[in-house]
């Protein structure tokens, strides 16, 4: 019996990025069903700290996510993709976490308030982990 062989780093990165898109799709697709549920916005009082909050951490965090891709060494000539995977998965993994934890924070706001300000942060984060695709960090 022959032994499997293990998943490449390049294709556990897809997997991974895969699963963090999916789960914040669910999750959003999770508030929209709900949405009846919570308060309008029009009936909260004004609340310009949790605008102000969530502006603050989603800069703060996709900042972060932006300075760390930055710092990802380009892939060497002639080095295998599966070799800047194995050296790179982890500061990846990292950075996308940093922009997946605004976005879900932002459709837990769009859900408890109903106001489509709080999305802003879930499309920046969308349009991030289309900018950190395992692909584009590759290509470089």
């Amino acid at each position: 019996m022959a032994t499997p062989s293990p998943i490449s780093p390049s294709i556990r990165a897809r997997i991974i990025h895969g699963a963090l898109v999916f789960g914040i799709v669910m999750f959003w697709v999770l508030a929209w069903a709900i949405r009846d549920r919570s308060l309008p916005a029009e009936a909260l009082p004004e609340r310009p700290v949790l605008y102000i909050a969530l502006a603050l951490v989603s800069a703060t965090l996709f900042g972060a996510a932006a300075f760390t891709t930055g710092r990802l060494p380009a892939p060497g000539r002639g080095a295998s993709e599966d070799a800047w995977w194995q050296a790179n998965l982890g500061r990846v993994v990292v950075a996308w976490v940093l922009v997946e934890a605004p976005t879900l924070l932002g459709i837990v706001a769009y859900t408890l308030t109903r106001d489509f300000r709080t999305l802003l942060a879930p499309f920046i984060g969308l349009l991030l982990f289309a900018n950190y695709h395992p692909r584009r960090l590759t290509d470089r």
